[in-house]
């Protein structure tokens, strides 16, 4: 799963999108609410972290933190995910799992 907002990270409208639009076949995407955008805003609050980037990274940390676990979050911005996506309350085995693409 992944947020309608990475697609605009990603995709550039031409043939060289090919494989995403293959792989995105298989990816359930969300759009973007009002609560995700709150919830968003809420982890960008809490880590103090800001930015245009960083905003479309909290959009996919709401999304993944919605999840029912276990979650991987496959990403090429770990330590920003891990950052976004932090559960110290929750046991290590049920947090979200980042990993580096």
């Amino acid at each position: 799963m992944t947020a309608a907002s990475t697609l605009a990270e990603v995709l550039r409208g031409g043939p060289k999108d090919a494989p995403l639009h293959q792989a995105l076949r298989h990816v359930n995407v969300t759009s973007v609410s009002r609560e995700l955008g709150r919830k968003a805003g809420e982890l960008l609050g809490a880590t103090g972290m800001s930015g245009h980037r960083d905003t479309l990274d909290s959009l996919l940390a709401a999304v993944a933190l919605a999840q029912q676990r276990p979650v991987v979050l496959l990403t090429s911005d770990p330590a920003d995910m891990a950052r976004l996506t932090e559960e110290p309350h929750r046991k290590k085995t049920e947090r979200i799992a980042v990993v580096a693409i």
